[in-house]
């Protein structure tokens, strides 16, 4: 006999017989998974694996059903004004107290130091409840006549802000993240365990905007159009200094003839389309007007040109404010300047991914703004002509009232798998 206690056999059977025996399988009917708190023991129907057809969560007691896959997303998805439908079936009403959903939204923040999250703060942005069935209640029984109740939200913010959509923000100093969730609740009296069923649900709301490209004659056709001023927004560049070595305009005042100073000539100009509302996705045309230039100094000017869109994201954590900006896209000069009186040169800059890109903010703890850079190098070193016009970026152009209701499936967010819940505290 192979035994840990060759000395004291007796020994031996009396341990194993105290012990009770182990094993590395879970518990059929207890499953922790990141979207619910317990799962079911039919593990095809468990949160971790939901039915392709539709969203069905189950713990020991209970069931929670919302509904078809309707977008195809891992989890329930929802746009502007969705309407989230479900159904709790209880199991049992043994020892049960009462039967509340929830709807919870949060926004955590959280300052990083030494890449790991510190000094979190957690926002509420949404918190309803519905008390699905009470003991205490006159019209409840100790037989209840009915087993599954359903049950709706609207997503719709209590206050004049709206609600923010379901994303994630990683700074390298800050990181931020929103996520909803539909809880259920069992209270059970005495000393029997509260049993809670959840799942997080996708918040993704389209934001639009009646955005109209400007006319843009066609370059080189006498007979063409002017366009029209009134479609267009323009700003003068001032000029400041430059915190890096900009790219200068060689010979520009020799050849020229003019000995003015930067300071001295007519500052350029930045032209936008008037809407400032611009969708992702989509390519926003420009133009630079300066002072008349002779043609072979076109291509020197157009080196010199830089015009960026560039994202500027805040968040407000205990620590402080944090604040990183990101070059979104770069512009691109279209190739044969027009010479006259003045000389406008054209150019297109993009919005970037379509859907992924989006203006957004909620109080003054995180903001996503973006904003067009415009910079012009000068014939004098240290100087460069500069402009900063902010814009807003929506996920998609109007298309009707009914296309403005459907999730932003392009979203980073539609792919998430509910473990963005693990960072907030619900």
């Amino acid at each position: 006999m192979n035994t840990k206690y060759p000395s004291f056999p007796w020994l031996y059977y009396v341990v194993r017989s105290w012990l009770p025996s182990y094993t590395a399988e879970v518990l059929p009917d207890y499953e922790l998974s990141p979207t619910t708190s317990v799962a079911s023991s039919s593990r095809p129907n468990s949160p971790l694996f939901p039915s392709r057809t539709s969203y069905h969560y189950r713990s020991e007691r209970m069931e929670l059903d919302l509904g078809p896959r309707k977008w195809g997303t891992r989890l329930p998805a929802y746009g502007k004004g969705g309407i989230i439908e479900g159904t709790v079936k209880v199991r049992t009403f043994k020892h049960v107290d009462r039967v509340v959903v929830s709807l919870l939204g949060k926004l955590s923040a959280s300052h990083i130091l030494n890449q790991v999250p510190t000094l979190s703060q957690s926002h509420t942005i949404v918190n309803k409840s519905i008390e699905l069935w009470s003991s205490g209640h006159p019209s409840s029984s100790n037989a209840p006549q009915r087993d599954d109740f359903p049950f709706s939200f609207t997503l719709e913010a209590n206050g004049t802000q709206p609600m923010p959509a379901s994303t994630s923000i990683q700074l390298s100093r800050a990181q931020a993240n929103v996520a909803y969730i539909v809880r259920v609740d069992m209270y059970r009296r005495g000393i029997h365990l509260h049993e809670t069923l959840q799942t997080e649900i996708l918040y993704v709301p389209r934001t639009t905007s009646h955005y109209c490209r400007p006319f843009i004659p066609e370059s080189g056709n006498e007979k063409r159009p002017r366009i029209t001023e009134s479609e267009w927004h323009r700003a003068d560049l001032r000029l400041e200094r430059a915190k890096a070595s900009p790219k200068l305009i060689p010979n520009f005042q020799s050849e020229l003839g003019s000995s003015r100073s930067d300071k001295d000539k007519t500052p350029p100009q930045l032209w936008l389309p008037q809407e400032s509302r611009y969708p992702s996705g989509h390519s926003i045309p420009f133009m630079l007007s300066l002072p008349a230039t002779p043609a072979q100094l076109s291509s020197k000017i157009e080196s010199s040109i830089e015009v960026q869109l560039v994202r500027v994201t805040t968040v407000q954590t205990r620590a402080g404010v944090v604040q990183q900006t990101s070059i979104v896209s770069r512009g691109h000069i279209e190739p044969g300047s027009e010479h006259g009186p003045t000389t406008t040169i054209r150019g297109t800059i993009d919005t970037g991914k379509a859907e992924r890109e989006f203006s957004w903010s909620f109080e003054s703890i995180v903001s996503v703004s973006y904003e067009i850079r415009a910079i012009l190098g000068t014939t004098t070193a240290g100087l460069v002509w500069k402009l900063t016009r902010g814009i807003e970026v929506v996920t998609h152009e109007w298309h009707g009232e009914h296309a403005a209701q459907i999730p932003s499936l392009g979203s980073s967010a539609a792919s998430r798998t509910g473990a963005s819940i693990i960072h907030i505290n619900f």
